[in-house]
């Protein structure tokens, strides 16, 4: 565990890539588990049980169907396991960041709260570019594309499916 969590701090960093995190199945549950876990805690404060868990389902089925389709596309499908469990791992992790936001910030939010959850929005964005560089073998700047579209393919749906508060 202690290796999984080096390696996801590292992508975190843009120093490692998801090729070093071993292709298995039980570490990819873990990192989903993990994710979900962090997912929930995120959007439980402004949301409630079910629709926290409704939310972060959503994410993990769009992120884990973008990563099959663009590795499928690519002919890397077998690069599955390693990119979804750096992808939910690292997600994890800079999601745990942003617990102290949702647990102290109050409505309205205070503009330093804001630039927070912006410097955490690009934080993540640029991780999942490279993740995505380095088991597409695409530019850096083509994997920020694609992480960009995840998060408008993510936005677009929430908005769409879910209904809106009030």
């Amino acid at each position: 565990m202690g290796y999984l969590l080096r390696i996801w701090l590292d992508m975190c960093r843009l120093r490692a890539t998801p090729q070093q995190v071993p292709a298995s199945s039980v570490l990819l549950a873990l990192a989903l588990g993990f994710y979900v876990l962090v997912g929930i805690v995120v959007a439980l404060p402004g949301s409630g049980w079910s629709m926290a868990m409704l939310l972060t389902l959503l994410d993990l089925v769009v992120l884990a169907g973008i990563t099959a389709l663009v590795l499928r596309l690519t002919g890397k499908a077998a690069r599955f396991n390693q990119t979804l469990s750096a992808l939910a791992g690292t997600g994890a992790l800079l999601g745990l960041l942003a617990v102290p936001l949702v647990l102290v910030a109050p409505d309205p939010v205070p503009a330093w709260a804001g630039l927070a959850w912006l410097a955490i929005l690009f934080w993540s964005l640029a991780v999942r570019g490279h993740i995505l560089r380095h088991a597409l073998e695409i530019p850096f700047g083509m994997g920020l594309l694609l992480s960009a579209g995840y998060a408008l393919v993510l936005i677009w749906l929430v908005r769409w499916w879910l209904p809106a508060p009030g």
